[in-house]
């Protein structure tokens, strides 16, 4: 989850804890899915430079990953807040100058101007979900697009974070905090336009993509991101909603022990048998030659 500084929905700490939990999401989520790449997608061979796009890159580890598994790509991240980049010289003693990160917000009027337009073979979009919202939508759908190459390939990954909820595998298992922190942070989502991931497909459709493919992926059959998304909701979750609590709709969560929440949470989190069942998309499509 990036991009967040283009509006106030979610923001996060931007400090090195923040870095290492978009780098431990990252792991997770490629552990999950099982690529960095959707398979439909091809990858040019070594004799032509692949050029790949990494838009909300967050701390750019995504991006980074990829230029070290494809040695002849040009890779450029774009982030609304470059607080998270790796630092120039660490990139330029890595990676010469292949890959580069831009101060970007994705939702912007005219996109990323006439420099990057048209030049990427790949453009990687992850977890918008709560930092865009509206029209900004359609609009970061289209300057995504803009970037893509003709024969370019558009690859999204996202969800509706409504969906989240807690299953089990066996019987009373005590869930009673992680319920409510969980009913607060849709709470706090009410007044957001977070279901419009499902509006993907057709927005890349309408911006001019074809082949377009729709895979759900049920992530939470990963025990390594199950794992993670029960530390989040445990532990990153209770701190955000204590922050956010005066700005939800009707002040929900004023007066809360927070501290006691998260505690209780945590304990429940412990217990085997629980986790909050996440699907994601990952939604390709392809720009016409």
């Amino acid at each position: 989850m990036s991009q967040t500084e283009s509006n106030d929905h979610y923001p996060m700490p931007r400090d090195t804890s923040e870095t290492a939990r978009l780098n431990a999401q990252h792991k997770c989520l490629v552990g999950a899915f099982g690529f960095h790449i959707h398979p439909s997608i091809p990858v040019a061979s070594e004799e032509r430079k692949l050029r790949v796009a990494d838009v909300a890159c967050g701390s750019g580890i995504w991006l980074t990953e990829i230029a070290t598994q494809y040695p002849h790509a040009q890779c450029d991240g774009f982030d609304i807040s470059d607080k998270q980049f790796p630092a120039a010289s660490d990139l330029q003693s890595s990676f010469g100058d292949r890959v580069h990160f831009h101060a970007q917000d994705a939702t912007v009027e005219g996109g990323y101007g006439k420099d990057f337009a048209g030049h990427f073979d790949i453009v990687a979009v992850r977890l918008l979900h709560i930092s865009i919202a509206g029209a900004q939508w359609t609009r970061a759908v289209q300057n995504a697009i803009a970037l893509l190459k003709p024969g370019g390939y558009l690859q999204w990954i996202d969800w509706d974070p409504h969906s989240a909820h807690l299953v089990q595998s066996r019987p009373l298992v005590a869930h009673v905090a992680m319920d409510q922190l969980l009913g607060i942070f849709k709470q706090f989502l009410s007044t957001m336009d977070t279901g419009a991931t499902a509006r993907l497909p057709q927005e890349m459709r309408e911006g001019g993509l074809m082949d377009v493919r729709s895979e759900l992926f049920a992530l939470d059959a990963d025990p390594g991101w199950r794992e993670h998304f029960l530390w989040t909701i445990t532990t990153v979750m209770p701190d955000v909603l204590a922050k956010r609590a005066g700005l939800m709709p009707g002040g929900a969560g004023d007066g809360k022990d927070w501290a006691r929440l998260k505690a209780v949470a945590q304990e429940e989190g412990k217990q085997e048998g629980l986790w909050v069942r996440t699907e994601i998309w990952c939604h390709v499509g392809k720009k016409p030659m």
